[in-house]
C-alpha cells in the first residue's frame, strides 16, 4: 500500500481486484496498487494541485451492474514530468473521459478512463498530431448547464434517451455504405447539433460541418467501419453515455491523423456522452485515444511515452463481424 494519505483515502473506495482500462501508455491494470503507484500518483505529483472538473456526470445500471460515468476537464499547475511529458510550471487543461463500475460491497471493481493526452502536449511541446480537420475551440459543458445529475434517476426519460442512442449507432451509424446520407443521421439529430471531439478531430456545429470535418474523415479512411464491442452504455434523464475496448473496429485503408494506411483492422477506445433535446440528440462529447490508435498503426508520435508502456493490449479483432 502507497504510504501517502490522500491515496490510502481514495483506496478506501477501491476493490482490491480493481481493474483499470487506460490510455496510451497505461492500457490496463489488474489490481488497485498497480493503479494507484502508475495512475494516481504520477499524476498527482505532476499537477499537485489539480482539479477535477466534470461538466457531466451521471449513473445507471447496465447488464445488472451499477455504473458512474463523466466528463469533463482536468486543470492544474504543470511542475513535475508525466509519462515523460515536460512539465512548463504553468496551468494547463486538457480533457478527461471516465467510466467506474461497483461491485455489491459499493466499491469501484472497474476504472475506464481517456485523457485527451495529444491536447496537454501540444500546450507544452510540438504538437504530435495535424491541426483539427473542425474547429479547434475550448470545449465548453452542456449549453444547458445540467450535466451533473446527482437527484433519482428518471427512468421513463432515460429509456427514451438510451432508446435514441441506440437507435442513432445500429440503425444510423452501422448503417454506412460508403455514402454518409445512407446512415439518415437526421433522423437522431437536432437540425443545430454539436459535436467535440478530441484533438486531430474538433468540434462540428451542425450537420453539415459534422459530416464533412468530423465523421468525414473517419469514415473516409474506414469504410467499413462498425460500432461493436461497448462494455457499458448508461442513460440518465436526458444525458446518455458508452465506452468501449474497442468501441468501434474498421479496416484502415486511408491515412487519418498523419498516419499513413496500415490495410488492417483498428480498434478504436472511445467515450461517448450525449445529451438529448426534445426527440433529438443535440450535443457529444467524444473521447478517443488516438494515441492507442497510431501505436496500433506501428507508429510513435511522441516516443518518450514509450518509456512507460504498461498493460499494453494485444488486439484479436478478426472475430469481429464488420
Amino acid at each position: 500500500m502507497l504510504k501517502d494519505p490522500a491515496l490510502q483515502d481514495v483506496a478506501k473506495y477501491l476493490s482490491d481486484d480493481l481493474v483499470y482500462y487506460g490510455f496510451y501508455p497505461i492500457k490496463k491494470l489488474t489490481d488497485a496498487n498497480t493503479y494507484l503507484a502508475n495512475v494516481l500518483k504520477p499524476l498527482a505529483d505532476a499537477f499537485p494541485d489539480l482539479m477535477h472538473r466534470p461538466y457531466v456526470l451521471i449513473g445507471n445500471t447496465f447488464e445488472g451492474r451499477d455504473w458512474v460515468a463523466n466528463t469533463g476537464e482536468f486543470i492544474g499547475t504543470f511542475v513535475n514530468d508525466w509519462l515523460g511529458i515536460p512539465a512548463n510550471g504553468q496551468t494547463v487543461k486538457f480533457r478527461y473521459g471516465e467510466f467506474l463500475r461497483f461491485n455489491t460491497d459499493k466499491k469501484i471493481d472497474e476504472i475506464r478512463m481517456i485523457v485527451d493526452l495529444p491536447d496537454l502536449i501540444r500546450q507544452v511541446d510540438d504538437p504530435v498530431l495535424p491541426p483539427n480537420n473542425a474547429r479547434d475551440v475550448w470545449i465548453p459543458g452542456p449549453l444547458a448547464g445540467d450535466g451533473i445529475r446527482l437527484g433519482e434517476e428518471d427512468s421513463p426519460e432515460s429509456s427514451k434517451t438510451l432508446e435514441l442512442v441506440e437507435s442513432m449507432i445500429f440503425g444510423g451509424l452501422n448503417k454506412f455504405d460508403g455514402d454518409q446520407e445512407s446512415q439518415g443521421l437526421e433522423r437522431y439529430w437536432h437540425t443545430d447539433m454539436v459535436w467535440h471531439g478530441p484533438l486531430g478531430m474538433g468540434s462540428a456545429y451542425g450537420m453539415d460541418e459534422f459530416k464533412k470535418d468530423a465523421q468525414g474523415p473517419s469514415v473516409n479512411a474506414f469504410p467499413d467501419r462498425k460500432g461493436v464491442g461497448h462494455q457499458a452504455r448508461i442513460a440518465d434523464g436526458l444525458y446518455a453515455a458508452s465506452t468501449g475496448w474497442p468501441s468501434l473496429v474498421g479496416t484502415n485503408k486511408r491515412s487519418i491523423f498523419g498516419f499513413e494506411p496500415i490495410h488492417k483492422r483498428i480498434g478504436w477506445d472511445i467515450m461517448d456522452f450525449w445529451r438529448r433535446d426534445g426527440n433529438k440528440l443535440r450535443e457529444n462529447w467524444v473521447l478517443v485515444d488516438i494515441l492507442d490508435f497510431a501505436h496500433q498503426c506501428g507508429t510513435s508520435p511522441y516516443p518518450p511515452l514509450k518509456d512507460y508502456e504498461i498493460g499494453v493490449i494485444e488486439r484479436d479483432l478478426s472475430h469481429y463481424d464488420i
